[in-house]
């Protein structure tokens, strides 16, 4: 997550912003984010230039220890919402908590696409949170050449869940 190329400041910034939003996470307020105060001008949300790296990057960092505050474990509740997704889309298959803990190859993949809708929904959720925020797609993302970066997010929320705690 660090890069050498930072500057003193700019880790703190990063830090920062994670720390904000892993509390707004904690409180369930994702949704009410851009009205939450804060210091905004350490915010690599309200401006991704603050840090000097690919700003996606930058946003991935701050959602994915958000997801696993709201999901921190392999559990019921997380089997829950992958069956509220499944049944969303119009799906009949299932997942139970047995088969996530054995590896069952078709329920892993309903997880790991939780995971990345979850990710989807949270950089939408970041998209809003200022006016100078960013808009980010993880279909364009891919296109871009991103999906390296998506997949190792997707598998450190997996692993964490599996891990049944926060870091």
């Amino acid at each position: 997550m660090m890069s050498s190329q930072f500057n003193d400041e700019q880790p703190g910034c990063l830090e920062y912003t994670i720390t904000h939003f892993k509390e707004i996470a904690r409180q369930n307020r994702f949704a009410e984010n851009n009205s939450i105060d804060h210091d905004a001008a350490r915010c690599v949300i309200c401006h991704a230039d603050l840090i000097p790296r690919d700003a996606f990057l930058t946003y991935l960092d701050v959602i994915t220890p958000c997801i696993k505050v709201r999901r921190p474990r392999l559990d019921q509740g997380l089997v829950d919402a992958i069956n509220e997704d499944l049944a969303l889309l119009g799906e009949d298959f299932r997942v139970s908590l047995d088969s996530l803990r054995q590896g069952d190859e078709a329920s892993r993949q309903c997880w790991m696409d939780w995971i990345r809708t979850a990710l989807a929904t949270g950089l939408g959720l970041l998209s809003v949170h200022s006016p100078t925020s960013l808009d980010f797609d993880l279909d364009e993302e891919e296109d871009r050449g991103m999906g390296f970066a998506i997949e190792e997010k997707v598998q450190e929320i997996l692993r964490a869940q599996l891990a049944g705690g926060l870091d």
